[in-house]
């Protein structure tokens, strides 16, 4: 089925969507205009502006189903490990938003940089991102009402936890990974011990 079929069709939005990130992993985010993904997606170049109606609508589109899948891959990831132990729940979580990153850096490209999207404006990007911030409160909540970690600001030790696995992230998608002794076939392992070693940290009376 070609593009403009998959119009007619009432797939206009992931047309654009593939279409946009095409541009980006080609010529970077500042390459992407409507106009253009429009033309990628076999569309007449009127068409996608009752739908996007600037950059920043396409991109913020993007976004929405990158979160989707983000949370699908950890909601995923959860799913084999003991929900009750807060310490596998936070290493199961860290490992399987690392591993959607290695899996989809474009998409992570575009939905870290909010400079290019509409994240406030955006119902489902909200949710997701409340979803999953969720997971990490009860995770830390529950291990320091066993004391299994120190009580304090659960808020910062959050953003201890964003903080360290954004960090890892972003030097994956960059490319510093090599100039820090880790080749590119050992990124994951990498990323996954450094994570594991950062919770036991942070839990150190942990069982």
């Amino acid at each position: 089925m070609t593009a403009r079929a998959t119009y007619h069709h009432g797939n206009l939005r992931a047309a654009m969507i593939a279409a946009t990130i095409a541009l980006v992993e080609e010529a970077g985010a500042e390459g992407v205009t409507v106009r253009e993904a429009a033309r990628r997606a076999g569309v007449s170049s009127g068409a996608p502006f009752r739908h996007f109606p600037n950059k920043t609508a396409l991109m913020t589109a993007v976004a929405e189903e990158a979160m989707g899948r983000l949370r699908l891959a950890v909601t995923d990831g959860l799913a084999g490990c003991d929900q009750d132990d807060p310490r596998a729940l936070l290493r199961a979580m860290g490992r399987a938003y690392l591993g959607w990153v290695i899996d989809n850096p474009t998409h992570f490209r575009v939905i870290s940089d909010r400079t290019l999207i509409d994240f406030d404006g955006s119902e489902s990007l909200r949710a997701d991102n409340a979803a999953l911030q969720a997971i990490m409160i009860r995770a830390v909540e529950t291990a320091q009402a066993r004391g299994l970690m120190p009580g304090g600001d659960v808020a910062a030790t959050l953003l201890t936890l964003r903080g360290l696995s954004y960090g890892l992230a972003r030097m994956l998608v960059d490319g510093h990974l090599p100039q820090w002794g880790v080749p590119d076939d050992g990124s994951r392992a990498a990323l996954t011990a450094t994570l594991d070693a950062a919770v036991s940290a942070l839990m150190p009376s942990a069982r």
